[in-house]
C-alpha cells in the first residue's frame, strides 16, 4: 500500500505540529489509509487513546522508579493499556493488504524486546495524532467525512432548485394561461367604464409582470 500523496501531506503537517520527525511516518500513513479504506474509525481512535495514556504513563514511570508507592499501579494500567493497544492495532492490520499486515505484524506486534521497542515509539507517533484531533484538527478520514457531506449538501440543494424550477414553470404557464383568457375576455366582453379599464389593464399588466419575472430567473446565470 503506497502512502498517497494527501496522506503525505498530512504527515508533513503533523510532523510541523509535532516540530519533529516521526518515528514511522509511512506505518502511520498506512495505518491512517486502512481506517479510510476499512472504516475503522472506532478501533483506531481507540488505539491514540491508548497510545497517548502509555507514552505519558511509561514517561511517569522513568520519572518515579520502581521503588515508589505508585509505580506498581501505575505498572498494571500500563500492561492493561498495552492488551488493548495490541488489540486496537491487530483489529486495523487484519483489514490490511497482506504484504503491509505482515510489515505491521513483524514490526510491531511480534512481543520481543526490539518489537516492543519499535510498538512504543509507533505509539509515541500516534498520541501526536490524538493531541492534533483534541486541538480541533481534522484528520483524514474526518475530512473525508466532511467533503462527502458538502457534495450531500450540494446535491440536496440542486434537488430542492429542481423542484422551485419546476413551480417557477407551472406558476408562469399558469399566469399565461391568465393573461391570454383575460384578454380574450376583454375583446368579447369589454369593460364600460374607466375604472374597469384600469382594473383590468392593471390585471393583466401584473400576470405580465408574473410571467417575465420567471423568464428572468431562469435566465439569470446560476453560481
Amino acid at each position: 500500500m503506497n502512502v498517497r500523496l494527501e496522506m503525505k501531506d498530512f504527515i508533513d503537517e503533523l510532523e510541523i505540529y509535532a516540530k519533529r520527525k516521526l518515528n514511522y511516518p509511512v506505518e502511520v500513513g498506512e495505518l491512517l489509509q486502512i481506517v479510510m479504506q476499512a472504516g475503522l474509525v472506532g478501533e483506531f481512535e481507540g488505539l491514540i487513546v491508548q497510545a497517548k495514556f502509555l507514552v505519558r504513563t511509561q514517561e511517569i514511570m522513568k520519572r518515579i522508579g520502581p521503588g515508589m508507592d505508585r509505580f506498581e499501579k501505575l505498572s498494571t494500567e500500563f500492561q492493561s493499556s498495552v492488551k488493548k493497544s495490541i488489540g486496537f492495532l491487530n483489529l486495523l492490520v487484519e483489514r490490511a493488504p497482506s504484504d503491509v499486515a505482515r510489515k505491521l505484524t513483524d514490526t510491531f506486534i511480534i512481543m520481543e524486546t526490539d518489537s516492543f521497542s519499535r510498538f512504543m515509539k509507533l505509539l509515541s507517533d500516534l498520541r501526536w495524532i490524538k493531541n492534533w484531533q483534541v486541538d480541533g484538527k481534522l484528520l483524514p478520514y474526518e475530512m473525508k467525512s466532511a467533503e462527502q457531506i458538502n457534495v450531500q449538501n450540494i446535491m440536496k440543494r440542486n434537488i430542492q432548485g429542481e423542484k422551485i424550477n419546476l413551480i417557477l414553470i407551472q406558476i408562469q404557464k399558469s399566469a399565461l394561461l391568465c393573461a391570454i383568457l383575460f384578454l380574450l375576455f376583454l375583446l368579447i366582453d369589454s369593460p364600460v367604464t374607466i375604472f374597469g379599464w384600469i382594473l383590468s389593464l392593471g390585471i393583466e399588466a401584473f400576470l405580465v409582470y408574473i410571467i417575465l419575472q420567471i423568464y428572468s430567473i431562469h435566465r439569470t446565470p446560476k453560481l
